[in-house]
């Protein structure tokens, strides 16, 4: 109880504070500052507390905001334009030509030569990741120079320049875990980390957010310990070479829709995906000839398990997908008051008919074109069916117009696949063809295009994901008026949880220190 009424007591303060500031919003440094405690709220995750005063903060901004020079202030500009846009105002990257217009460039504007020039180049770096399609140019360049300068103050400038608020932990977090792979809660317990215990002006926002972090912290073991438990019911160790990643399917998902009422949504998520690996694997396996598998996938378009009598390993997963997905059902259909089964059970049957297309190939060692294959690697991706199968239950009914802008068989939904599947077949690629899966995105890009080495295929992929990341920002943005916010952020919290998983390794495949080390971090370490 008493940690509760600190937290009250810390809201209350915060918003005499921010009510205070909203008077003074007209004067040039009141208004920077106040953009600077929303960009602080944002990044400790606390900003769901404050909406409100967020949002008549960033509306006064967008009444002074000029199409051309933004807030005529290099530093105010830069920082205002990531947060209007992100919120969903009409801003154009055009702001930034005023800093690069041929008699003068962004060297003239930005420096690293003092702490809050360095604050002011990170915002910059930030900022040039929120670019669309059509602003790759401006936006390229700005990342470029803002990513160079910030290497080199690390690297080769003034040590002490890094110490005010431990500028170099931020520095190295920013470029090391750049914003379309950065779940929203791992940079909460970074910038916490970095910032505590503050100063007279920040203390009240850290210990709020120490206490959020805290509080849901002990809701994430909770949720561990009852999906350890389904585990168990479904004797789901019983199944040969089935991988129990249950911790490393959580954290795919948590880190990015981490508020309280969204619980049953986090577990229907890793019951998807902890299913969905299993069975993968099951069609993988080279101990089972293609009648057999072409069973198993009737079982999923027909929804009969007495196909599969004579096979006992998938006829027990069948049984925990069934009984499992009766169950998600009931829980959305009160939610959306209708019935949802239907859909769940297509999604189920699209999937196993991927998986069966990719066994096809497997067993005739067949290579299909780039574009056969990502017809088929979207869907045994697996984003719609873990996120729709759980989206669901988010607690708010998801319209047939939502369903349109970010739905399984939206644009939306498309790119998060693109960016999820070949990031994974960067990583997976040797693995998978010493497994014997002769069909990637790196293989079916190199048969279409005779003479590619793997390196330039590489390339070629890694470009893609990156046009798929700034198209993602469009459709962000556009369907923000017809979509709630979190629902479009579990879908995108599938596209950064895969840049990070796979930034070095395949983390659902391997014990990856690294990766275990974030999650032991995000799951039970306490912040000190």
């Amino acid at each position: 109880m008493q940690a509760e009424e600190k937290e009250e007591d810390l809201i209350g303060a915060i918003e005499v504070e921010l009510s205070s500031i909203e008077t003074c919003l007209m004067d040039k440094d009141a208004l920077f500052e106040a953009l600077m405690l929303v960009d602080l709220m944002e990044r400790l995750g606390i900003q769901r507390y404050f909406e409100h005063q967020i949002q008549r903060i960033l509306r006064t901004t967008y009444m002074q905001w000029d199409d051309k020079y933004g807030l005529n202030d290099a530093k105010a500009t830069v920082l205002a334009f990531r947060l209007l846009r992100l919120h969903g105002h009409q801003v154009s990257a055009g702001v930034l030509m005023a800093f690069e217009d041929g008699t003068k460039s962004f060297y003239d504007c930005f420096s690293v030569d003092s702490p809050p020039n360095i604050s002011a180049m990170l915002n910059l770096y930030r900022c040039s990741q929120t670019g669309f399609p059509s602003e790759s140019k401006i936006m390229g360049e700005a990342q470029k120079f803002a990513r160079s300068q910030l290497l080199h103050v690390v690297s080769e400038g003034n040590p002490t320049l890094l110490q005010t608020n431990n500028l170099m932990i931020e520095v190295e977090f920013a470029l090391e875990l750049p914003r379309r792979c950065l779940p929203p809660r791992l940079e909460s317990r970074s910038v916490i980390r970095q910032l505590w215990p503050g100063n007279k002006s920040t203390r009240k926002y850290l210990k709020l957010a120490k206490l959020d972090l805290q509080k849901l912290q002990k809701l994430y073991q909770q949720e561990l310990e009852e999906l350890e438990r389904w585990w168990q019911q479904f004797g789901l160790d019983e199944v040969q070479r089935a991988r129990k990643r249950l911790g490393q399917c959580y954290f795919v998902m948590a880190p990015n829709i981490y508020e309280a009422q969204f619980s049953s949504f986090r577990l229907a998520y890793t019951k998807g995906a902890l299913l969905i690996i299993i069975l993968d694997d099951l069609f993988d396996d080279k101990s089972y000839d293609l009648q057999e598998l072409q069973q198993f996938n009737e079982t999923f378009r027909r929804w009969d398990s007495s196909l599969i009598n004579d096979l006992p390993q998938h006829k027990l997963l069948f049984k925990a997908i069934d009984d499992t997905y009766l169950e998600m059902a009931a829980e959305a259909n009160r939610v959306q008051g209708r019935d949802i089964l239907p859909i769940f059970k297509h999604l189920w049957a699209e999937s196993a008919a991927s998986f069966l297309k990719e066994a096809e190939w497997i067993h005739s060692e067949h290579i299909p074109t780039y574009e056969e294959y990502m017809q088929c690697a979207i869907v045994s991706n697996s984003v719609k069916i873990i996120t729709w199968t759980s989206a669901f239950l988010m607690g708010e009914k998801i319209t047939d117009e939502m369903l349109g802008h970010i739905g399984p068989d939206s644009r939306f939904t498309y790119l998060v696949g693109v960016v999820g599947r070949l990031s994974n077949d960067l990583i997976a690629c040797p693995r998978e063809l010493e497994e014997g899966k002769l069909a990637t995105g790196v293989s079916c890009y190199m048969r279409d295009h005779p003479g590619c080495t793997q390196d330039e295929a590489t390339v070629a992929l890694t470009d893609l994901i990156e046009v798929a990341c700034q198209e993602l920002e469009w459709e962000l943005y556009r369907s923000r008026a017809q979509v709630p916010e979190f629902c479009s952020r579990a879908i995108l919290g599938n596209a950064r949880s895969a840049r990070l998983l796979y930034k070095r390794m395949d983390g659902l495949t391997n014990s990856d220190e690294e990766f275990m080390k974030l999650f032991q971090d995000f799951m039970f370490d306490p912040l000190e």
